[in-house]
């Protein structure tokens, strides 16, 4: 199944399941998404349908979720980069009102030429748990979506830890919708970026260095994961920093990041607006 978080034409939020031009609102007989997550069903006949062109996609996450990214988690990209391969996952966190929906543009900070693509496969935790073993990591995910997980790379090199360059507001995009595991299974799972129709990035979760099961372990030993959760898991190589020249995403750009079996997620790319309020003064 896919399931999806959405807004209606009027603006109102809701949840379902995706079926093929149309998706179907669960929101009205399931408490919640998180709900949803941890007991995925299928539609009834009479919920009702809306055509997917007519609803705006929302993150397959809500605004309280955790999202947990992993650095260097292919070796090429650390080789691309000039860095080990870490003997335990690299991890930074991103706030959730950095990232949009599918068929959003993302935004470029203003006087920051920068911002990087970065495809990747991310999981979205179903069940929730606390010292989740390897052995039973599988069983707390709901599903696999495709996230844009793109950095400010100038802001990312200010000091060893992450978080400046990935957190801009609106600069990253999750969605369009999460395939649970009974249809895309436990991977590998390819991951391609195509940047203005052509292919920037091409690689499979066979190759991560840490796998899921690993790295939900791993988290989970720290922190509380919960329903709506999101662990990305990390980018392959073919980012723009590395290119020579380097390329980075400039307003107009068109951005795919196709995670086979799950979809697609398209972002265009806009400025942001450089008269935008700060703390309420124009």
């Amino acid at each position: 199944m896919r399931l999806a978080r959405f807004r209606l034409p009027t603006g109102a939020p809701a949840f379902g399941v995706v079926e093929g031009e149309v998706v179907a609102r669960l929101d009205r007989r399931i408490s919640s998404f998180e709900a949803l997550l941890g007991d995925p069903v299928g539609a009834h006949p009479a919920d009702e349908r809306i055509p997917v062109d007519q609803v705006t996609w929302e993150p397959p996450m809500r605004e309280h979720a955790k999202i947990l990214c992993v650095g260097m988690n292919y070796a090429a990209h650390a080789r691309e980069s000039g860095r080990e391969v870490p003997a335990r996952p690299t991890l930074f966190t991103r706030f959730p009102d950095s990232v949009v929906g599918a068929g959003t543009p993302v935004v470029r900070p203003a006087g920051e030429e920068s911002l990087d693509w970065e495809g990747e496969a991310a999981i979205v935790i179903g069940r929730s748990g606390r010292r989740i073993a390897e052995g039973q990591a599988w069983s707390h995910v709901a599903g696999v979506t495709c996230m844009a997980e793109n950095s400010v790379r100038d802001w990312q090199a200010h000091s060893v830890q992450a978080t400046a360059g990935k957190n801009w507001a609106g600069s990253g995009a999750l969605g369009p919708w999460l395939t649970t595991l009974d249809e895309i299974g436990r991977g590998p799972w390819r991951v391609t970026t195509r940047l203005n129709g052509e292919q920037a990035q091409d690689d499979t979760t066979a190759n991560l260095v840490f796998d899921v099961p690993r790295l939900v372990a791993y988290v989970s030993t720290f922190t509380p994961l919960r329903a709506g959760d999101v662990i990305a898991t990390g980018t392959p190589k073919g980012i723009g920093l590395r290119r020579r020249p380097p390329r980075f995403l400039r307003p107009g750009d068109q951005l795919e990041v196709e995670v086979h079996g799950v979809g697609v997620l398209r972002h265009g790319v806009v400025d942001e607006p450089v008269a935008a309020e700060v703390g309420g003064a124009r």
